[in-house]
């Protein structure tokens, strides 16, 4: 009997020790909107090895660490519009990178689809980390089907298990960038329909998106307001809102800040808490050597392709006591003493232009410059390159390019900059003349806005055939990175 008993609660002890604990926790990383692999800021901030350094030691505070980039990191860069190899480098780059920091799952962002489809399909093919959407397809004769990676359909929810509870990932993406080779359901729908076949599998429910900050306002509000959290994108800036039970988050461009998540998952309540902390990654943070290895590579083969391109990194092209702010948080929202630089130095060329504008989401800097410029900063500054059109338009439509750019696209890349245009109390003003809305103006801007690029203003592509796009400005070429690396001279002279 004395056996019997010891052998029970042997056994009793046992299948105790053998259960899981009450309480689950995990850490998720998130980062979105990385298009530097390097510090910037003269090395002050951001640094994708300085982002392994932290994500190590999460992994030794809690050895459950998920990595997760909310899309847009193909494109757009400096280094990813040069060559290596004998091919356009076209996100390769950033992949290697993010393979080496440890990245676990991604979101494709709009500007992922920038690159060519084959580029694309190569980057895929390239990646360590898992690739989830639930609205974007591959557009193949004109039919969508999932892409692939690995031979293997992307998954529409990745499900992550943690000591016996499943943590369902799964996204959605602006449907912006209208490429022949990529289509999009509906951003909202999609979500809510994963959403239904998970619900009940999951115990932790978390979006990864690539959304304006009012579209997760409305994916958390409206359409699936059960979710746990949603680590967001696009918007560049840090922010935490709350949404009912849902907290969304958003961290800086170029890895600036990184969110830090502390999920705490009870079995018996089935609650789930969180602690979300937005991490600086600056110059006190380390670099991780390997990281570091992997980015000094790409910097090298960068400063090579520039140089085969005839362009000379170090070659300085102005030295200016003003700080130029190149920074996403100034330039989208305000007058900013860059991008007017921009559009000045379109009339610097074409002097025969009345007004210029100039679309602050093609800088692509998140930076500020000062001192001594140099060619690279200014190729660092416009990774899309791109020329400029001239157009002739009546005062009204040019009336109404003014009053979207600067009202309706605060906080977004379609923000406009103006050269010889500006508003007074009872009217625009072009070259300090009253506006007439019978007159005719010409307006010089960059073809990308011209084709209708920009949000808000998609009508000017009604009017691409009446533009002119000269290959050169009295020998300048037709650039933007050339014609301000121009401007700049002369002003420096």
């Amino acid at each position: 009997m004395k056996n019997l008993k010891l052998t029970a609660l042997l056994f009793l002890f046992l299948s105790y020790s053998c259960e899981s604990p009450e309480q689950v926790d995990f850490i998720i990383l998130q980062l979105n909107d990385v298009y530097e692999i390097a510090p910037i800021e003269g090395g002050k901030s951001a640094g994708m090895a300085r982002v392994a350094t932290i994500r190590k030691g999460l992994l030794e505070e809690n050895p459950n660490v998920i990595t997760t980039l909310s899309g847009d990191f193909l494109s757009p860069s400096l280094i990813g519009t040069l060559t290596y190899e004998d091919e356009r480098i076209a996100g390769r780059h950033m992949v290697e990178v993010m393979n080496a920091l440890g990245v676990d799952y991604v979101v494709p962002g709009n500007h992922e689809y920038d690159i060519k489809e084959d580029e694309h399909l190569k980057r895929i093919a390239e990646s360590n980390f898992l690739w989830t959407t639930t609205n974007c397809f591959h557009k193949v004769g004109g039919e969508l089907v999932r892409w692939e990676q690995n031979s293997e359909p992307f998954p529409d929810h990745i499900m992550h298990t943690i000591d016996g509870i499943d943590i369902a990932f799964f996204g959605s993406t602006v449907p912006f960038n209208k490429k022949d080779y990529v289509g999009y359901t509906d951003k909202y729908e999609s979500v809510k329909s994963v959403y239904n076949k998970v619900k009940d599998e999951a115990e932790v429910l978390v979006a990864i998106t690539h959304l304006e900050e009012e579209m997760d306002d409305s994916l958390a509000t409206y359409f699936v307001p059960e979710l746990d959290l949603i680590l967001g994108g696009h918007d560049h800036t840090n922010m935490k809102f709350q949404f009912g039970s849902t907290v969304m988050t958003k961290a800086d461009a170029n890895a600036k800040t990184v969110y830090v998540h502390r999920v705490s998952h009870n079995k018996t309540t089935g609650k789930t808490t969180i602690d979300s902390e937005l991490v600086t990654i600056d110059d006190t943070v380390p670099s991780d050597p390997e990281v570091k290895a992997v980015v000094d590579k790409w910097v090298a083969i960068g400063n090579e392709s520039m140089a085969a391109m005839g362009y000379t990194p170090n070659e300085v092209v102005m030295v200016t006591a003003d700080t130029l702010d190149g920074r996403e948080s100034s330039i989208r929202y305000r007058p900013t003493n860059y991008p007017i630089m921009t559009a000045e130095s379109f009339l610097f060329v074409a002097p025969e232009a009345d007004l210029a504008i100039f679309n602050s989401g093609s800088i692509r800097l998140d930076d500020q410059l000062t001192g001594t410029i140099t060619e690279y900063d200014i190729l660092r500054s416009f990774p899309f390159g791109g020329g400029i059109s001239l157009l002739d338009l009546k005062g009204d439509v040019i009336e109404r390019i003014l009053e979207t750019g600067t009202l309706a696209n605060v906080g977004i890349g379609g923000y406009l900059q103006l050269a010889n245009a500006e508003k007074r109390v009872d009217s625009w003003y072009i070259k300090g003349i009253k506006l007439s809305k019978s007159q005719t103006y010409k307006l010089a801007l960059p073809d990308f806005v011209m084709s209708g690029g920009e949000k808000n203003l998609e009508f000017l592509e009604n009017y691409k055939s009446q533009s002119n796009a000269p290959a050169d400005f009295n020998g300048i070429k037709n650039d933007v990175r050339d014609i301000i690396m121009a401007y700049f001279r002369f002003k420096g002279n």
